[in-house]
Protein backbone atom coordinates (compact mmCIF):
# COMPACT_ATOMS: atom_id res chain seq x y z
CA UNK A 1 0.00 0.00 0.00
CA UNK A 2 1.23 3.57 -0.68
CA UNK A 3 1.55 5.56 2.39
CA UNK A 4 -1.04 8.21 2.20
CA UNK A 5 -0.42 12.20 2.30
CA UNK A 6 -1.10 12.21 5.69
CA UNK A 7 1.30 10.16 6.75
CA UNK A 8 4.31 11.35 4.84
CA UNK A 9 3.88 14.96 5.65
CA UNK A 10 4.98 14.12 9.05
CA UNK A 11 7.83 12.52 7.96
CA UNK A 12 8.89 15.19 5.23
CA UNK A 13 8.39 17.47 8.32
CA UNK A 14 10.56 15.65 10.65
CA UNK A 15 12.92 14.65 8.19
CA UNK A 16 13.16 18.69 7.41
CA UNK A 17 13.71 19.55 11.26
CA UNK A 18 16.19 17.63 11.43
CA UNK A 19 18.13 18.78 8.55
CA UNK A 20 17.82 22.18 9.86
CA UNK A 21 19.49 21.41 13.39
CA UNK A 22 22.28 19.74 11.78
CA UNK A 23 22.72 22.97 9.66
CA UNK A 24 22.07 24.81 13.15
CA UNK A 25 25.03 22.81 15.00
CA UNK A 26 27.41 23.00 12.08
CA UNK A 27 26.69 26.90 11.76
CA UNK A 28 27.29 26.50 15.73
CA UNK A 29 30.53 24.71 15.47
CA UNK A 30 32.09 27.26 12.50
CA UNK A 31 31.05 29.97 15.45
CA UNK A 32 33.02 28.47 17.83
CA UNK A 33 35.72 28.12 15.42
CA UNK A 34 35.86 31.80 14.75
CA UNK A 35 35.81 32.80 18.18
CA UNK A 36 38.79 30.72 18.86
CA UNK A 37 40.47 32.28 16.20
CA UNK A 38 39.83 35.87 17.26
CA UNK A 39 41.37 34.72 20.90
CA UNK A 40 44.35 33.65 18.86
CA UNK A 41 44.68 36.75 16.90
CA UNK A 42 44.10 38.81 20.07
CA UNK A 43 47.03 37.05 21.89
CA UNK A 44 49.06 37.67 19.14
CA UNK A 45 48.41 41.17 18.87
CA UNK A 46 49.39 41.67 22.66
CA UNK A 47 52.26 38.86 22.58
CA UNK A 48 53.79 39.37 19.31
CA UNK A 49 52.77 42.94 18.89
CA UNK A 50 52.31 44.99 21.52
CA UNK A 51 55.19 43.61 23.69
CA UNK A 52 57.58 43.71 20.85
CA UNK A 53 56.53 47.69 20.15
CA UNK A 54 57.60 48.25 24.10
CA UNK A 55 60.83 46.07 23.84
CA UNK A 56 61.60 48.73 20.32
CA UNK A 57 60.61 51.80 22.69
CA UNK A 58 62.83 50.90 25.69
CA UNK A 59 65.65 49.73 22.80
CA UNK A 60 65.61 52.93 21.04
CA UNK A 61 65.62 54.91 24.63
CA UNK A 62 68.78 52.71 25.34
CA UNK A 63 70.74 53.42 22.18
CA UNK A 64 69.81 56.94 22.40
CA UNK A 65 71.02 57.41 25.66
CA UNK A 66 74.08 55.70 25.04
CA UNK A 67 74.81 58.32 22.05
CA UNK A 68 73.76 61.55 23.39
CA UNK A 69 76.18 59.58 26.77
CA UNK A 70 79.24 59.31 24.00
CA UNK A 71 78.27 62.56 22.15
CA UNK A 72 79.49 64.02 25.98
CA UNK A 73 82.38 62.52 26.42
CA UNK A 74 83.54 63.70 22.77
CA UNK A 75 82.20 66.94 22.57
CA UNK A 76 81.80 68.36 26.04
CA UNK A 77 84.42 70.48 27.36
CA UNK A 78 83.97 69.21 30.76
CA UNK A 79 84.64 65.60 29.86
CA UNK A 80 82.84 62.85 32.42
CA UNK A 81 85.18 60.06 34.46
CA UNK A 82 86.10 58.06 31.98
CA UNK A 83 85.85 54.65 33.87
CA UNK A 84 82.24 55.60 34.73
CA UNK A 85 81.59 56.69 31.65
CA UNK A 86 82.56 53.07 30.21
CA UNK A 87 80.93 51.40 33.09
CA UNK A 88 77.51 53.09 31.96
CA UNK A 89 78.41 52.03 28.47
CA UNK A 90 78.83 48.82 29.22
CA UNK A 91 75.74 48.83 31.13
CA UNK A 92 73.74 50.28 28.37
CA UNK A 93 75.03 47.16 26.04
CA UNK A 94 74.11 44.25 28.52
CA UNK A 95 70.62 45.92 28.62
CA UNK A 96 70.66 46.74 24.40
CA UNK A 97 71.56 42.92 24.03
CA UNK A 98 68.91 41.75 26.74
CA UNK A 99 65.97 43.58 24.65
CA UNK A 100 67.47 42.05 21.45
CA UNK A 101 67.34 38.86 22.71
CA UNK A 102 63.57 39.30 24.16
CA UNK A 103 62.60 40.53 20.97
CA UNK A 104 64.35 37.71 19.21
CA UNK A 105 62.32 34.84 20.99
CA UNK A 106 59.01 36.60 19.69
CA UNK A 107 57.02 35.49 16.57
CA UNK A 108 58.59 37.40 14.26
CA UNK A 109 57.72 37.81 10.40
CA UNK A 110 61.01 36.80 7.84
CA UNK A 111 60.88 40.70 7.20
CA UNK A 112 61.33 41.57 10.87
CA UNK A 113 63.97 38.78 11.17
CA UNK A 114 65.74 40.16 8.58
CA UNK A 115 65.91 43.72 9.75
CA UNK A 116 66.87 42.49 13.34
CA UNK A 117 69.90 40.82 11.85
CA UNK A 118 70.50 44.23 10.31
CA UNK A 119 69.98 45.98 13.67
CA UNK A 120 72.81 43.63 15.31
CA UNK A 121 75.31 43.97 12.33
CA UNK A 122 74.79 47.45 11.93
CA UNK A 123 74.97 47.99 16.42
CA UNK A 124 78.46 45.73 16.20
CA UNK A 125 79.89 47.86 13.75
CA UNK A 126 78.61 51.21 15.94
CA UNK A 127 80.15 49.35 18.83
CA UNK A 128 83.26 48.96 17.34
CA UNK A 129 83.77 52.52 16.25
CA UNK A 130 82.08 53.48 20.09
CA UNK A 131 85.46 51.54 21.34
CA UNK A 132 87.78 53.45 19.47
CA UNK A 133 86.41 56.20 20.71
CA UNK A 134 86.48 55.49 24.54
CA UNK A 135 89.83 53.54 24.48
CA UNK A 136 91.88 55.87 23.19
CA UNK A 137 92.37 58.74 25.05
CA UNK A 138 95.89 60.00 23.54
CA UNK A 139 94.16 61.01 20.23
CA UNK A 140 93.61 64.30 19.48
CA UNK A 141 90.34 65.50 20.23
CA UNK A 142 89.88 67.01 16.79
CA UNK A 143 90.51 63.34 15.84
CA UNK A 144 87.77 61.85 18.23
CA UNK A 145 85.91 64.65 17.20
CA UNK A 146 85.96 63.79 13.00
CA UNK A 147 85.20 60.06 13.97
CA UNK A 148 82.40 60.71 15.55
CA UNK A 149 80.62 63.38 13.50
CA UNK A 150 81.62 61.18 10.52
CA UNK A 151 81.89 57.69 10.80
CA UNK A 152 80.15 57.22 13.82
CA UNK A 153 77.29 59.89 12.73
CA UNK A 154 76.83 56.98 9.84
CA UNK A 155 76.78 54.15 11.73
CA UNK A 156 74.46 55.30 13.92
CA UNK A 157 71.87 56.64 11.18
CA UNK A 158 72.11 53.25 10.29
CA UNK A 159 70.82 52.04 13.31
CA UNK A 160 67.86 54.87 13.94
CA UNK A 161 66.94 53.75 10.31
CA UNK A 162 66.72 50.19 10.72
CA UNK A 163 65.07 51.38 14.34
CA UNK A 164 62.40 52.59 12.17
CA UNK A 165 61.86 50.06 9.67
CA UNK A 166 61.03 47.59 12.73
CA UNK A 167 58.37 49.79 14.15
CA UNK A 168 57.02 50.08 10.83
CA UNK A 169 56.93 46.01 10.19
CA UNK A 170 55.55 46.33 13.83
CA UNK A 171 52.50 48.10 12.60
CA UNK A 172 51.66 46.71 9.17
CA UNK A 173 51.66 43.25 10.76
CA UNK A 174 49.58 44.39 13.61
CA UNK A 175 47.16 46.01 11.22
CA UNK A 176 47.16 42.61 9.12
CA UNK A 177 46.01 40.72 12.52
CA UNK A 178 43.35 43.57 13.07
CA UNK A 179 41.80 43.30 9.72
CA UNK A 180 41.55 39.32 10.41
CA UNK A 181 39.92 39.56 13.33
CA UNK A 182 37.36 41.66 11.58
CA UNK A 183 36.63 39.49 8.94
CA UNK A 184 36.15 36.43 11.57
CA UNK A 185 33.81 39.06 13.16
CA UNK A 186 32.01 39.30 10.65
CA UNK A 187 31.92 36.08 9.84
CA UNK A 188 30.55 35.41 12.87
CA UNK A 189 27.58 37.99 12.19
CA UNK A 190 26.38 36.12 9.06
CA UNK A 191 26.26 32.65 11.32
CA UNK A 192 24.29 33.94 13.53
CA UNK A 193 22.16 35.36 11.38
CA UNK A 194 21.57 32.12 9.33
CA UNK A 195 21.34 30.20 12.78
CA UNK A 196 18.16 32.72 13.57
CA UNK A 197 16.84 32.25 10.09
CA UNK A 198 17.14 28.22 10.76
CA UNK A 199 15.51 28.72 14.14
CA UNK A 200 12.78 30.71 12.38
CA UNK A 201 12.13 28.02 10.12
CA UNK A 202 12.12 25.03 12.02
CA UNK A 203 9.54 27.22 14.18
CA UNK A 204 7.49 28.02 10.51
CA UNK A 205 7.61 24.08 9.76
CA UNK A 206 6.39 22.65 13.27
CA UNK A 207 3.42 25.74 13.05
CA UNK A 208 2.63 24.85 9.55
CA UNK A 209 2.58 20.70 10.33
CA UNK A 210 0.38 21.65 13.45
CA UNK A 211 -2.20 23.80 11.91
Amino acid sequence: MTPSLGTRSPVRSFLLVIALLGLILTSIFLSRRSVHDIQQASVSVYKDRLLPTGMLVNLTATIYRKRLLLETYVLATNKPNADLMNATLDRFNRRIDSLLTEFERTELTVKEADQLRLLRQRLTVYNQLEGELTTNPVDLPAARQALFAGSGSTAFGHIAQTLDELASLQLSVGEELLDESRGETNYIYVLTAVQIGLVLLIGLSLFWHRF
